[in-house]
């Protein structure tokens, strides 16, 4: 390593990790969509099926800040996005300075 180059510390959880945790919360969405539970609001983020992981905010900084792997990582995010995109719908009553996939919820 070369000591004037210093590296960037790496982040302390791996994209893999971030990756899965996105993928677990596309495939809820999915299975809520295809087992019809999805029009009642109850007002818990929780059970109305918001994003509550942070996951998808660090992969998108991630794939920003670039580097080697970030191309590699953005076709794998875009592939679980374009899935999320298919089963939700944009909430009405969302902030509009929340990222995208915060302002979505499931639809049927």
């Amino acid at each position: 390593m070369n000591p004037h180059r210093p590296r960037k510390p790496r982040p302390a959880v791996p994209a893999i990790t971030l990756l899965n945790e996105w993928r677990e919360h596309v495939e809820r969405t999915e299975q809520r969509v295809r087992d019809g539970d999805y029009g009642y609001r109850t007002g818990c983020e929780c059970c109305d099926g918001n994003v509550l992981t942070d996951a998808r905010d660090r992969l998108e900084s991630m794939m920003r800040n670039g580097g080697r792997r970030a191309r590699r990582l953005r076709v794998a995010v875009e592939e679980l996005d374009r899935r999320f995109l298919l089963v939700t719908v944009e909430d009405p009553y969302s902030w509009r300075s929340q990222s995208w996939w915060r302002r979505r919820v499931p639809h049927g």
